[in-house]
């Protein structure tokens, strides 16, 4: 049963949250930040009620459901679930990761964001008519939203009105952006994205895929990074743990599934599992067996 999660003020090294108390911004519920190296608990199935959510996310992998549906995202792009849905992370642990989060109250009457009544009704509408759920947010619009965050944090009077114009900009650039439909990864990074994809269980250089790139070393670790929000060696890392998965499903044992994939050692294997997911493989495994039904509960194929 999804419930209404009530969040408070918080502002410690890896999460720091906002609430209306705080911002002061009529139309906004909660603004945060977190930044984690480690992962932790799945997100529980809970809603927003009135509240639009809008997950931008600046580096790692997150896994979000709605309605069924799973919607894996990565860094430079944006997650947004509607008012009165039901989401969460579909039991996956939240991943090492950067994300701020924006809950924007479309019922809010008066005020809103203060703007004038008619922009901030024109507004609202608008923000409820966006036909994708995952957007690629571009490298500006996550300047605003990182500086918004910063400065309505402050207790500055006109740095905390610099935030919200700058919330305000990041808004309306995230709708321009969805009409312009820009794409989320350049030719280059996309054509690496797609060679790592196919190549996973292979040991993966970044020379290499430099080369594939057409791009020097450093020129490609920066763009990689731009694009995706991570390093080539993280985003390499996320996908071979992904793959890790599936295969411990089939019951390789640890030392297989770290030598298949290319690991120096299924010691540093096992470590960077446990990061990523919370478990080690070997936990990981014996829980996924749990699920599984036994073989008389399996459904028969008819005909």
């Amino acid at each position: 049963m999804a419930v209404q999660l009530t969040e408070k003020y918080c502002w410690e090294g890896d999460r720091q949250v906002l609430t209306r108390e705080q911002h002061g911004i009529p139309g906004i519920c909660v603004f945060g930040h977190s930044l984690t190296n480690r992962a932790f608990s799945p997100l529980e199935t809970h809603v927003h009620p009135g509240c639009m959510e809008l997950v931008v996310l600046l580096k790692g992998n997150q896994t979000y459901t709605v309605g069924g549906k799973t919607y894996p995202i990565s860094g430079g792009n944006i997650f947004i679930s509607f008012p009165g849905e039901e989401h969460s992370s579909g039991g996956e642990p939240q991943n090492v990761s950067e994300f701020y989060w924006v809950q924007v109250d479309l019922s809010c009457k008066k005020d809103f964001l203060y703007l004038a009544q008619e922009a901030g009704d024109i507004l609202k509408k608008r923000l409820q008519s966006f036909s994708q759920r995952v957007l690629y947010c571009e490298e500006s619009l996550r300047r605003y939203i990182a500086d918004g965050f910063q400065n309505v944090a402050s207790q500055n009077p006109c740095r905390r009105e610099y935030g919200r114009s700058l919330l305000v900009s990041f808004l309306y650039g995230l709708l321009l952006q969805e009409r312009a439909g820009i794409m989320a990864l350049s030719d280059e990074i996309a054509g690496t994205v797609s060679y790592i994809r196919q190549n996973i269980r292979e040991e993966l250089t970044l020379e290499e895929l430099a080369q594939c790139a057409g791009l020097s070393l450093s020129r490609f670790k920066a763009r990689f990074k731009k694009e995706t929000g991570m390093t080539p060696r993280e985003y390499i890392n996320q996908l071979k743990i992904r793959e890790a998965k599936k295969l411990l499903k089939e019951g390789r044992s640890v030392t297989e599934v770290a030598l298949e994939l290319g690991f120096s050692s299924s010691n540093y294997f096992a470590v960077l599992f446990k990061k990523i997911t919370l478990y080690t493989p070997t936990e990981y495994q014996k829980r996924a067996r749990a699920s599984q039904p036994p073989a008389s509960e399996t459904p028969r194929k008819e005909g």
